[in-house]
């Protein structure tokens, strides 16, 4: 049984708005789109406003959108206007994002923040982006690990970190995502898969990174990094998760531009039987930020 996360419902609900509000029904999904169907305006920020991903503005009964320019990525931009349309959907948002009268609020997407409307309006814009149906069906003919992550990111027109945690959580195979900055971790997501392999522990936001990966031969040149470059190598699981069973393990590591962070995908070298799978678990699921 799929484990059930804190922030499902807000992917189920931007699953929803999609197919039944907006009759949006193939991919790639365009946000832009979508919103300036509903009256929302959405306009790009000055490349010089960096540090947010974007911007919601509400006034007057009206809603605009604003999106950061200076990382020139339409898979970041579509995922961080995707971002605002949740706030302006999710329950309870409006409210809690501009209290006391606020018009403007300024948000940094991507996974990366421990506010609960941070998080709930990511896990929207994966949902609205990548919905269940059709991602999967994508998922049939995209290859396995990075360059399916790839491949999916360009189906998709997202960026590549929503990709990666869209596609451990919908895949059927052993897969756990990673992002970094400098030595830190900042978040780890495991699929259902690769939990059943009853890893030691969960890499958690502020974690190093262990000297012996190539994520951390990558990250130690940050020029490497801003260049997108990309290795990969077999890894020692009880590097990254201390107590680890006796299987292979590739991780593949590609630099995310401007962005400074790197994305590490750590996957099994063979197949796994189906034995290997004694989960069964149907206990909460959540990623570890801190």
């Amino acid at each position: 049984m799929a484990r059930r996360g804190p922030y499902d419902f807000a992917t189920a609900f931007a699953e929803k708005l999609l197919r039944d509000e907006f009759k949006v029904d193939k991919l790639p999904v365009n946000p832009i789109t979508l919103a300036k169907s509903q009256g929302i305006r959405v306009v790009p920020m000055p490349k010089d406003h960096d540090g947010v991903s974007g911007m919601f503005i509400h006034a007057h009964g009206k809603s605009a959108i604003a999106y950061a320019t200076h990382i020139e990525s339409k898979g970041f931009q579509h995922f961080s206007v995707a971002h605002e349309i949740g706030h302006c959907y999710l329950p309870g948002h409006i409210d809690a994002i501009l209290p006391d009268g606020a018009t403007e609020h300024y948000s940094r997407s991507g996974f990366v923040s421990d506010d609960r409307y941070e998080l709930e309006a990511d896990h929207f814009a994966a949902g609205l982006l990548m919905p269940t149906r059709l991602f999967t069906r994508a998922m049939e003919t995209a290859g396995d690990g990075l360059d399916a992550i790839e491949h999916l990111k360009t189906r998709c027109e997202t960026s590549l970190t929503a990709t990666a945690i869209r596609y451990q959580q919908l895949s059927r195979e052993a897969v756990a995502i990673i992002q970094s900055h400098g030595n830190r971790i900042e978040f780890c997501f495991m699929s259902d898969r690769f939990i059943s392999l009853k890893p030691g522990r969960w890499p958690r936001k502020g974690d190093a990174v262990p000297r012996r990966s190539v994520t951390h031969r990558l990250n130690a040149d940050p020029d490497r990094v801003a260049q997108a470059e990309r290795i990969a190598d077999e890894t020692h699981g009880i590097d990254w998760f201390g107590v680890f069973p006796d299987i292979e393990l590739y991780e593949e590591v590609v630099g995310l531009g401007r962005y400074g962070r790197s994305l590490t995908v750590i996957t099994t070298v063979d197949s796994l039987d189906d034995d290997d799978d004694d989960s069964g678990s149907d206990g909460p699921w959540e990623p570890r930020f801190g």
